[in-house]
């Protein structure tokens, strides 16, 4: 990735707040970004949770809690893989210059499934504060655009599943939609929408 790319202000692990405040973006712009203790306790669980798919065994991690919570994810998605027989990608980047400049995005898990010709994007969220649905979640279906039109695959269906082990929520932590792809290219009108509303000098802002 360019350094532009890895600083777009329209990546998809930011869609959430761009997609419904789009005057964020022109207000954001050259200001410093700061971190904050929970942002990189996520960045630390999503670390250790793609070093533990990827090797097999669970690293060190700082506490109990943490571990408990990112193994919900990596037992989820080792059994989706195991079942399927499927491949899977970890921390997969994927670029979407060509839907709208800018677009780009790392999805946590993806799993495909040859025979069924099925895809599943899986995104963990280690967060406890704000409860996040996987159904019609933007975000969630950015990280399916990415990683259908990235990896070029000729799937038919496509499910997107948000874990959340840390929030209490009577569907589980485990939440997925699943829809045709057909459905989910649809998306991509709404994706060049959303982020051309960022480039609009008077865009609206949504506190």
């Amino acid at each position: 990735e360019t350094d532009s790319v890895a600083h777009s202000p329209i990546g998809a692990s930011s869609m959430d707040r761009w997609s419904q405040c789009p005057g964020s973006v022109r207000l954001s712009k050259d200001i410093e970004s700061k971190s904050s203790v929970y942002a990189e306790e996520g960045t630390e669980a999503h670390r250790l949770a793609a070093m533990w798919l990827s090797l097999g065994t669970a690293p060190a991690f700082p506490d109990r809690e943490m571990m408990h919570a990112v193994d919900v994810y990596v037992t989820y998605v080792g059994q989706q893989q195991f079942t399927r027989s499927a491949t899977a990608f970890f921390e997969h980047q994927f670029d979407l210059s060509s839907v709208h400049p800018g677009c780009f995005g790392t999805a946590d898990a993806v799993i495909w499934d040859a025979k069924a010709r099925h895809l599943e994007v899986v995104d963990y969220k280690h967060g406890q504060g704000t409860f996040v649905s996987a159904i019609n979640n933007p975000q969630l279906r950015y990280y399916g655009l990415g990683a259908l039109l990235d990896l070029k695959l000729p799937a038919k269906t496509l499910t997107l599943t948000i874990v959340q082990p840390r929030y209490e929520h009577p569907d589980g932590p485990i939440r997925s939609e699943t829809l045709e792809v057909v459905d989910l290219l649809d998306f991509v009108a709404d994706l060049q929408r959303y982020a051309k509303a960022t480039e609009d000098p008077q865009a609206p802002l949504n506190p």
